[in-house]
């Protein structure tokens, strides 16, 4: 019988579901510093590097997508739920493993940052996360350990779907990031130029480790 501090399989799940009202356009399709990858594919690359298996999040909309019709997806169940009902749906189809989540909208995370993180990882907790310069978590650029599974449930179940709430509710180990402006994400056209012209400015590709 495994204890809480064993390892479980470290699966990587790229959260591209969302609606991207305020963007105005799926967020996955998008590209960044002209490479004309989408920003799934990108995020993929850099999951693959630290998991055995990565899967997309989408919504039941996307499914037809061509940007996601030969990804490894993963449906869903609950619409409009936002990463909690992701991150629910990968807990279902996989309830042994566990789940290191990026969000697609989040392009200066890189292939260090995500080592740092599974370096850091402690798996008797219910996730590792990291925090923002100003000290807020970040539950979208995570590992989420099986035993998660039950509190995110419960979550939705009350009509509630802030992983940041579980994280915090139930004390999730704290790694230290080096460099948290990576964390940065867009949700609108305007932010998704602002990353873009970090990634130029400091001279560091989308595809960049």
């Amino acid at each position: 019988m495994r204890t809480g501090s064993d390892k479980f399989e470290l699966a990587g799940l790229v959260l591209a579901g969302g609606r991207s009202r305020r963007m105005g356009e799926d967020k996955g399709s998008q590209s960044y510093a002209g490479s004309g990858v989408p920003a799934v594919r990108l995020a993929i690359a850099r999951l693959e590097a630290v998991c055995a298996r990565v899967f997309v999040s989408i919504n039941a909309e996307q499914r037809d997508d061509p940007v996601y019709a030969r990804l490894t997806t993963i449906v869903d169940s609950q619409p409009d739920r936002g990463p909690a009902a992701g991150l629910a749906a990968a807990f279902d189809a996989a309830p042994e493993s566990a789940w290191l989540v990026l969000a697609v909208d989040m392009p200066l995370v890189s292939i260090e940052l995500l080592r740092n993180l599974v370096a850091q990882r402690d798996p008797s907790r219910i996730a590792t996360v990291q925090r923002h310069a100003d000290g807020t978590l970040e539950p979208l650029c995570a590992i989420w350990e099986p035993h998660a599974r039950e509190p995110v449930a419960h979550e939705l179940a009350h009509g509630r779907d802030s992983l940041r709430a579980v994280a915090h509710r139930h004390a999730a180990a704290i790694a230290g990031l080096p460099q948290p402006e990576r964390l940065r994400n867009a949700n609108t056209p305007a932010e998704r130029e602002l990353l873009r012209s970090c990634l130029e400015r400091d001279g560091r590709g989308p595809d960049h480790s």
